[in-house]
C-alpha cells in the first residue's frame, strides 16, 4: 500500500519552499513536485507539516485523488516508480508524443539518424490528423487509426511505412509500462486488429545499358571551380556503380583506415545496427576507376575522412543532395526525358549483375551487402571475392561492349507487330492436348493467327472450353503463349 504526505525539500533564495507529495511504497519513496509553495509561516515550527490553509486543502484534495486512483488496482507489488507513473498518468494521461520524442532521440543517439527522420515524419503525420501537438494513448484506438491509416490510403509508401513506425514506437511503450504479469496495464494494445496495408510496388530504377553508356560518355562543361556538379555527380555516380552500388551515405562516412591494400572496408550505415555481422562488407576497387576514385581521395594529413567530401559538404544529406543535382544536370544532356538519382545506379548494377551477366540473386543480395544468409555470416568467413568477379562482369558489360539486355516494356507489343512475309506457327492446346496447328505467312497481328487457329479446331471440340494458344514467330524466333474462350 502506498502511502502520500505533502511536504518540502529545501528553501529557495527567495526565501520561498516548494511544496512535493512524498510517495512511498515498499519502503521506498519518490517527490512529485506541485504548483505550490510556502513561506516559513505556511509551516510548522518543525517545517515537517504544510499549515497554510490553502495549500493544505489542496494537497489533501490531491492525496485523496491519488488514494481513489489506487484503489482500484492491486498495487502490492508494484515499486514505488511504477506507482508514480500511474498516478501522474493514469489510463487516460500517458501522452504518446512525448513518449515517440523521446524513443526518437534513443534512435539518434544510437546513430540511426536517417532511419529517425521517418519516425518523425510518421509522428507528424499522426499528430496532424490529431488536430494538435501531443496524441495520447489513450487516442490510439483501432477506430482512431483506421482513419488515420484510411486517409493515407493516396500514397504510395507512407500507408505502410508510418503505420509500421508508430507500431514500433507503441510496442516498445507496452514493454515499458505494462507489466501482465502483476497486472499492470497502463497502454492498451489496439494493433492485432488493425490491418497495415501494403505499399506500392515503386517502378523500376534501373537505367537501360545504353542509357548508362551515354550517361558517362557525357563530358561535363568546364568550370573554373574544382569538381563543379556536373563532375561530381557523375564522379560518384561512377564510383557506386562500380562499386557494387554502395551508397553515397557510405562513401561520405568512409575513413582513411577503411582503405587498405586497393580494397575498401566497410559497414553498411543502412543496416549495421541491424544486423549481427554489423553489415561488414569489402569491396576491391577495380583498376578501372581508380584515377576517378583517387581524385577525392582527401589531401590533409590530419583528416580521418578518406575522401575529401566533408571539406566541402557538411552532412550526408547536402553530399547526397549535391550528387543528384550533377546526375540531374548530366542527365538533361542526355535526353530530356532521362531522369536518374543516384540510386538508380544501384539499382541498374543489380539488373545487369542479373539479366546480363547471368548472376543469381543470391549472388546479387551479396554483392550489394543485403541481410540474406544473416547466420551464414556470422558462422562462416566471408570470401567476398565472387562479388568482385560479379562486378568486373558488370564493368565489362557496360563499358566493354554494345549490348543492351534492356526488354522494353512494350515487348509484347513489337512481337505481335509481325510482317507478313514472316513464317508463323500456331498451335491450340486443350488440358494440355495439341488439338490444332496452322503454320503459313501473311499474318499482319496476332488476332489474325488466333481467328484462323480457332477456326481450324475440331468440329467435336466442346464449347464452352479454354484454349491455350502458342504462337511462334519461327523467322524472328519469338514466342508468345494466349488463351481464349471458345464459346
Amino acid at each position: 500500500m502506498a502511502f502520500f504526505k505533502a511536504k518540502v525539500l529545501r528553501q529557495r533564495k527567495d526565501g520561498m519552499y516548494v511544496v512535493y507529495i512524498r510517495v512511498t511504497q515498499n519502503r521506498k519513496s519518490k517527490y512529485i513536485r506541485t504548483s505550490w509553495v510556502v513561506d516559513d509561516k505556511g509551516l510548522s515550527r518543525d517545517k515537517l507539516d504544510i499549515i497554510e490553509p490553502f495549500v493544505a486543502e489542496q494537497t489533501s484534495r490531491l492525496i485523496t485523488g491519488y488514494y481513489n486512483t489506487l484503489n482500484r488496482i492491486d498495487t502490492q507489488n508494484w515499486t514505488v516508480k511504477e506507482v508514480v507513473d500511474y498516478i501522474q498518468k493514469g489510463k487516460n494521461g500517458v501522452s504518446f508524443s512525448l513518449y515517440a520524442r523521446k524513443h526518437i532521440e534513443k534512435m539518434i543517439a544510437r546513430g540511426q539518424e536517417r532511419t529517425s527522420r521517418d519516425y518523425k515524419w510518421a509522428l507528424y503525420s499522426l499528430e496532424r490528423f490529431a488536430g494538435g501537438n501531443e496524441v495520447m494513448f489513450s487516442q490510439l484506438t483501432f477506430s482512431f487509426l483506421s482513419r488515420w491509416i484510411d486517409s493515407l490510403s493516396q500514397t504510395a509508401r507512407s500507408k505502410n511505412k508510418y503505420p509500421i513506425n508508430i507500431r514500433q514506437i507503441h510496442k516498445a511503450a507496452i514493454l515499458e509500462y505494462n507489466d501482465e504479469e502483476r497486472g499492470i496495464q497502463l497502454i492498451t494494445n489496439p494493433w492485432p486488429k488493425i490491418t497495415i496495408p501494403k505499399e506500392d510496388t515503386p517502378n523500376k530504377r534501373a537505367i537501360s545499358p545504353n542509357m548508362l553508356r551515354k550517361f558517362f560518355a557525357v563530358v561535363p562543361d568546364f568550370s573554373r571551380f574544382t569538381h563543379p556538379l556536373q563532375e561530381l555527380g557523375q564522379d560518384v555516380a561512377l564510383i557506386s556503380f562500380c562499386m557494387c552500388g554502395i551508397n553515397s551515405v557510405d562513401l561520405f562516412y568512409a575513413e582513411k583506415s577503411q582503405y587498405h591494400e586497393g580494397i575498401f572496408h566497410y559497414n553498411r550505415r543502412k543496416t549495421r545496427k541491424a544486423r549481427s555481422d554489423n553489415a561488414y562488407f569489402e569491396i576491391r576497387v577495380p583498376q578501372f576507376i581508380l584515377p576517378t576514385f583517387e581524385k577525392y581521395l582527401s589531401k590533409d594529413m590530419d583528416s580521418p575522412w578518406l575522401f575529401d567530401f566533408q571539406e566541402r559538404l557538411s552532412t550526408p544529406d547536402s553530399f547526397n543532395a549535391n550528387v543528384n543535382a550533377g546526375i540531374s544536370q548530366i542527365c538533361k544532356r542526355v535526353s530530356p526525358d532521362f531522369h536518374a538519382s543516384l540510386y538508380s545506379f544501384r539499382h541498374s548494377w543489380a539488373t545487369i549483375a542479373q539479366n546480363g551477366c547471368g548472376a543469381s540473386l543470391g549472388d546479387i543480395d551479396f554483392a550489394l551487402n543485403h541481410s540474406t544468409f544473416k547466420m551464414a555470416r556470422v558462422y562462416t568467413t566471408i570470401d567476398y571475392s565472387p562479388a568482385w568477379e560479379l562486378n568486373e562482369k558488370v564493368i565489362d558489360y557496360i563499358f566493354f561492349s554494345n549490348e543492351d539486355i534492356e526488354k522494353s516494356e512494350d515487348a509484347r507489343t513489337s512481337f505481335e507487330r509481325m510482317s507478313k512475309y514472316n513464317l508463323i506457327r500456331g498451335e491450340a492446346f486443350i488440358c494440355g492436348n495439341c488439338v490444332s496447328v496452322i503454320e503459313d505467312s501473311g499474318f499482319t497481328n496476332i488476332e489474325q493467327v488466333i481467328k484462323n487457329l480457332l477456326a481450324s479446331l475440331p468440329d467435336d471440340t466442346p464449347c464452352p472450353s479454354k484454349v491455350q494458344i502458342k504462337i511462334s514467330n519461327l523467322d524472328k524466333k519469338q514466342t508468345q503463349l494466349y488463351q481464349r474462350v471458345l464459346q
